[in-house]
């Protein structure tokens, strides 16, 4: 009979997460880690079926008014296609979620369809009106070699020809004198495009959890010794992953980025990555709407749009009122607090 196990093996996690059709960094070894350093405290659960991992969830907990506490499975849970594990897995999920005092679960899985969406509900699930993470993703297929360039936008392939013609140079590194030079780049990108970034100690937490994995490398594209572009890539399992990224106001014209990407591709090829996530782009992008820009950006690289079925509160207590009341809550005071 499937039982609900405690995962304490980093090697164990990530080798079932990371290979899972709806695998997602966020729910990898590393993330939870790092948010354990952030006012949260992370449990990581193996639903196992004769031995066998068939379902996992890396819950976040943080501590509310009252002994009772909010719960977070960030891109999870994980199910890999086995939709029927999870009534018996939330079951246990939620009577252990109970005990530790719970009120809610908010799930975002990476999930797309009505099938997958139907579990969910038919467990109690309950639509949120204020998503935590992006909706909607911009994935891109890097599989074939070469193939991965020829199935670029030619005016990207232009670019990236441009931008070696042109002398600029893209090094790899985790080292932590590349993420100083990073987050220096995000400074300058965030006040001119008024987006909110965290600590520099939160960016350095990142790279050593995930280096310690063998999962990180900060990219950075020069110009005669002249910083110009930044981006934090990701390697989980089958997928490549652009996290954050940076770019000099001045660096406008020489178009660095699409070399930069095309440098993290050739070196996720090498990983033996098969699939680019470019991570979040807006649902309905028109232009002058905030992410437009992005949006365009990252269509250049000739992938598609996948949307998710969004955020998902599960009552852990009977008291479901209460329960999403104080999500809701949660939820609009702290949108900001992940990614």
């Amino acid at each position: 009979m499937p039982e609900l196990r405690i995962c304490e093996d980093p090697s164990a996690w990530d080798g079932f997460v990371s290979q899972a059709t709806d695998a997602s960094v966020l729910q990898a070894w590393a993330w939870g880690s790092l948010k354990s350093r952030y006012g949260w405290r992370v449990q990581r659960y193996f639903w196992v079926d004769q031995g066998t991992p068939t379902a996992a969830a890396a819950v976040l907990r943080r501590s509310l008014p009252g002994g009772l506490a909010l719960n977070y499975a960030p891109r999870g849970p994980i199910l890999d296609g086995r939709l029927d594990q999870w009534p018996a897995f939330w079951q246990a999920l939620r009577e252990r979620l109970a005990q530790d005092g719970g009120t809610v679960l908010k799930v975002d899985p990476e999930w797309t369809t009505d099938a997958q969406r139907a579990a969910l509900t038919a467990t109690g699930g309950l639509p949120s009106r204020h998503p935590i993470q992006h909706q909607a993703t911009w994935l891109v297929d890097i599989s074939g070699g070469d193939q991965a360039m020829a199935r670029l936008k030619e005016s990207t392939r232009r670019n990236i020809r441009t931008g070696i013609k042109q002398g600029i140079t893209v090094e790899a590194s985790d080292a932590s004198a590349a993420l100083d030079s990073f987050y220096e780049l995000l400074q300058e990108t965030a006040a001119r495009e008024q987006f909110t970034v965290r600590s520099r100690a939160y960016y350095q937490d990142l790279l050593s959890l995930f280096r310690e994995r063998g999962q990180v490398a900060v990219y950075l594209a020069r110009h005669e010794e002249r910083l110009l572009a930044g981006a934090v890539m990701l390697f989980f399992g089958s997928k490549l992953v652009y996290l954050y990224g940076g770019t000099k106001t001045a660096a406008k014209d020489l178009k660095p980025g699409y070399l930069l990407h095309w440098r993290a591709i050739e070196d996720a090829q090498r990983r033996g990555c098969s699939t680019y996530d470019m991570w979040g782009v807006p649902l309905d992008p028109q232009p002058g709407q905030r992410g437009y820009g992005y949006y365009v950006f990252k269509s250049r690289f000739n992938g598609s749009m996948v949307k998710f079925i969004g955020l998902y509160d599960l009552p852990v207590n009977r008291a479901a009122t209460l329960t999403i009341r104080l999500a809701e809550r949660f939820a609009r005071a702290g949108q900001p607090e992940f990614v």
